[in-house]
């Protein structure tokens, strides 16, 4: 009966023009769509053949438990055309983008046979019209997927026989000539080879005799060796490990191991990799010297999903140099603290947390830094704030810790804590009265603000002592002011205030004459001497004040009939701010003292907190302050060239040419402040950048040099000049890039950069400070075809009579050979000391799944070099070969 039924349903379905058809077994369900001609079966045998242009699908139905079946369906698909075979052996045969689908299995190739009894599958690629193997076997099954020449395996089983296999593991390729494929996954294989290199034909393996792939776990094998460009290298192993997971594993770094002259040979970064968990990891390293420099450091990266993310790195090292007893014997300890943290802006809304620290001693960039930018930048700062805001509430509270450093004068500036309690704008009047009416008390405004601070200014010697806090100095201030701002005409402003301020010092002081002191410098007896008295006081103020505004704008348009330039507009914008406070001096208690000093005959009068963070909280008497600004910017409209359309284009011809000073009439001499100048534009469509500012005096010197209560225009018609240049900056900029490096940066700010990066999957030598200038492939964009940059700084400083130029040109830039060939300088020259600058040369070369560098700098106390090949990829990150002089030996 079910011959039968086969044979008169196909003969039936054979000879139908219709799209589709069904063809139902005792086992199988067929439906699939077909679209090219039909191919036969082997002459002799039994069987039953679809026709073209059909529809056929197939899917295996349930079976009791008693046949031994599968327990879900079995889905094919094809392009090209599909014939059954119904005799003793039942097999389905398929053609061209199969698409066999078991539960999570998956299967694609250009040719597939399905055993219907053994439920077992063969496929292989096919070739094409030039004889090239093509579709050739994938197999997938969740996460796991692999590649092969042709491929064996039972549904029912799980079991599998591939022959030349391809498959990623992990950041990892594997090739195996023959393969088995157990029910558990595990895969066992013979004539292996494992690469990180992602060619068809790898440039570099590992030749495994035999090995065992646990998916997602680990890669055991036999004995091994290294293949680089098909020979074999007499580098072998008895067994070898390879992790293969997706997870962190923690593990051991090995060192690298090389000599210097000065602290002679060395193992540096050896350590240990520590996986904590999936938001944390630690990575603890160290270097040891034979001459006897060592040195420690940590790094954490740790990350919560939308949360918050960040690193920490110390660092210690004991630096020492030659022998001791020698003349050029040195010995430092050096320390460096970065921490960064990251909060997810969508964690909370009302409450943000971050950090950005770069602290370190002195002289750490100096004997551990080879980057360029950390060895000739002498500053540092850090910072950590907290901030919290209450929503439907007008408060704000930010709390923070600053530090600043420099590493040539060795000053360090610290403040911690900061506290600041802010209130923005309140109209406490706002809503009295009628509605419909404006009055000018429905105006007035109330805020609050206040801040505590803590400030240490100290060395980094003294870092971490008592005598640090010697010098501290901290207080606490908070001010309300009441004022409304009334606007007669547009750009003119009056604002009455009444303030309040209170202050919390810590210390006051006093000073006497004292006929047996001696003033610095001075060999007659007799000087003021100030003393310090320590205690918690209290001072505060009430006074009135008036601030008057005038910021009008003043227009100029020249059109032009002719030419591609359309119109240029000149846009004048003075300001003139004048801020008064009465004299309260009877209201409020006086916080000012006088003492007279006998030898001059002058009496001085001077703020008991003088000594502390913020003076008197009112002012000696009435004050008052006339500021004074122009500001001109030039603009003009044009018609592109080789544009049909009429629309008109904006540019800057002069960004802007800026004129402000200050005047105190309340002072008894040097009334007048600094005049300052600044001016400045782009160019070249903002490839060029042209900066120049400038401060004039406008009081004369004497005889000596020192400053005289006589303007300088006072005897304009004999020196012809308002103001004496004090000093003046200089600054040009140049930045040239090829068109394409201009699309890889467009595209490159879009895209969004991981957060944090998994320190065991950076190369050692990459995270420490020895390497030169970190330039490896990471920071390579052989997108760029080149780049050029150039800086040029010129300042001049004349207080008196002596002046002093400091000119110095800085140039740098890259280009590629060709796409993978890229060499890169960057180099400057002292004008002053008629030297070139630190200068350092890179090279590199993008050797697929190798890379090379070569990084030196040529003269001067940081000549060195370094040589470097090495892979990649990170799991095979220890096959490298490194030469390499340090400039510890120029020394």
């Amino acid at each position: 009966m079910f011959p039968l039924a086969v044979i008169i349903f196909c003969t039936f379905f054979t000879n139908t023009a219709a799209a589709s058809s069904l063809l139902h077994t005792d086992h199988f369900l067929f439906f699939q769509e077909i679209q090219d001609s039909l191919r036969t079966v082997k002459p002799g045998q039994d069987s039953l053949v679809a026709s073209a242009d059909t529809a056929v699908s197939f899917e295996q139905q349930k079976k009791s438990e008693k046949t031994g079946d599968l327990d879900a369906p079995v889905v094919y698909t094809c392009d090209d055309s599909m014939a059954v075979e119904m005799g003793e052996v039942r097999k389905v045969y398929l053609w061209k983008n199969v698409v066999v689908t078991y539960k999570d299995i998956e299967l694609k190739a250009d040719y597939v046979e399905f055993n219907m009894d053994s439920q077992t599958v063969f496929a292989r690629g096919l070739p094409d019209s030039t004889g090239k193997i093509v579709g050739r076997p994938v197999f997938k099954q969740g996460n796991q997927q692999f590649e092969s020449e042709n491929l064996y395996y039972n549904f029912k089983t799980r079991k599998g026989y591939i022959k030349t296999l391809r498959t990623n593991q992990e950041g990892g390729v594997l090739h195996a000539d023959l393969t088995k494929r157990l029910p558990n996954g595990d895969i066992n294989l013979k004539g292996g080879k494992y690469t990180t290199c992602d060619a068809e034909h790898p440039h570099f393996y590992i030749a495994l005799t035999k090995a065992i792939s646990v998916p997602g776990d680990k890669i055991v094998s036999g004995p091994a060796y290294i293949v680089l460009e098909d020979v074999p290298l007499p580098i072998g192993i008895p067994f070898g490990f390879f992790p293969n997971t997706r997870t962190s594993a923690s593990g051991i770094l090995l060192p690298t191991y090389g000599e210097e002259t000065s602290r002679g040979f060395y193992l540096r970064n050896g350590g240990y990799y520590i996986a904590l968990n999936d938001h944390v990891d630690l990575r603890i390293q160290g270097d040891i010297y034979t001459k006897g420099t060592w040195g420690v450091n940590a790094t954490t990266n740790y990350r919560k999903r939308y949360a918050f993310s960040g690193s920490f790195t110390g660092r210690f090292y004991q630096n020492i140099a030659s022998e001791k007893d020698l003349p050029d014997y040195r010995k430092s300890n050096d320390f460096s603290i970065q921490w960064s943290h990251r909060q997810d802006p969508k964690a909370n809304p009302t409450r943000t947390f971050g950090a950005n620290v770069n602290f370190s001693s002195s002289s750490f960039d100096r004997n551990h830094s080879y980057n360029i930018e950390n060895y000739l930048n002498t500053t540092k700062s850090s910072s950590i704030s907290y901030s919290k805001i209450w929503p439907g509430s007008p408060f704000n509270l930010t709390a923070g810790i600053n530090h600043s450093q420099n590493s040539s004068t060795k000053a360090v500036n610290l403040s911690l804590p900061n506290l600041t309690f802010n209130m923005s704008a309140i109209y406490p009047f706002r809503n009295m009265g009628n509605p419909a009416k404006d009055r000018f008390w429905k105006n007035i405004q109330l805020t609050y603000s206040s801040a505590l601070q803590n400030n240490i200014t100290t060395t980094d010697s003294l870092l971490f002592t008592k005598r640090m806090f010697e010098n501290m100095q901290n207080g606490y201030r908070h001010n309300i002011p009441l004022s409304f701002n009334f606007k007669p005409i547009n750009g003119f402003n009056i604002t009455p205030s009444l303030n309040y301020t209170g202050y919390l010092y810590t210390s006051q002081i006093r000073k006497h004459w004292d006929p047996e002191a001696f003033s610095a410098g001075d060999t007659i007896p007799g000087a003021i001497v100030t003393d310090t008295i320590t205690g918690l006081t209290y001072a505060h103020a009430l006074y009135p004040a008036l601030s008057i505004t005038l910021n009008p704008k003043i227009y100029g348009m020249f059109a032009f009939k002719k030419g591609s330039v359309k119109a240029i507009r000149h846009v004048i914008s003075p300001s003139a701010s004048f801020s008064y406070v009465p004299d309260v001096r009877g209201i409020i208690p006086s916080y000012y003292r006088s003492v007279r000093n006998e030898k001059t005959g002058d009496t001085l009068v001077y703020s008991i907190y003088d000594n502390n963070l913020w003076r008197a909280p009112s002012a000696n008497g009435r004050s008052a302050s006339l500021s004074l600004s122009l500001r001109n910017t030039l603009e003009m409209k044009y018609k592109p060239k080789n544009d049909t359309s009429e629309t008109l284009k904006k540019a800057k011809i002069l960004e802007n040419f800026d004129f402000s000073t200050s005047y105190n009439p309340y002072l008894k001499k040097f009334r007048w402040s600094d005049i300052r100048f600044n001016t400045g534009n782009s160019f070249l469509n903002g490839k060029m950048d042209a900066r120049v500012s400038a401060s004039f005096d406008p009081y004369q010197l004497d005889s000596l040099g020192k400053r005289i209560n006589r303007l300088e225009v006072s005897d304009f018609w004999k020196s012809h000049r308002i103001a004496r240049l004090k000093n003046a900056q200089l600054s040009v900029g140049l930045r040239l890039q090829s068109a394409a490096g201009k699309k890889s940066s467009q595209q490159q700010s879009g895209q969004n950069n991981p957060v944090v990066q998994d320190a065991s999957a950076i190369p050692a030598e990459r995270t420490d400070a020895y390497e030169l200038d970190n330039f490896s492939s990471e920071q390579v964009d052989f997108s760029i075809p080149w780049s050029f940059r150039l800086d040029y700084s010129f300042s001049y400083s004349k207080p008196a009579f002596k002046s002093s130029i400091v000119q110095s040109l800085r140039v740098s830039g890259d280009f590629s050979l060709t796409p993978r060939w890229k060499i890169g300088m960057n180099t400057g020259y002292d004008f002053v000391s008629r030297k070139m600058t630190m200068t350092n040369i890179n090279i590199h070369r993008d050797l697929h799944c190798w890379e090379m560098s070569i990084n030196f700098i040529p003269f001067g106390q940081r000549k060195s070099y370094s040589f470097n090949i090495n892979v990649k990829s990170s799991i095979l990150r220890d096959l490298k070969y490194n030469k390499s002089r340090s400039w510890y030996d120029n020394f």
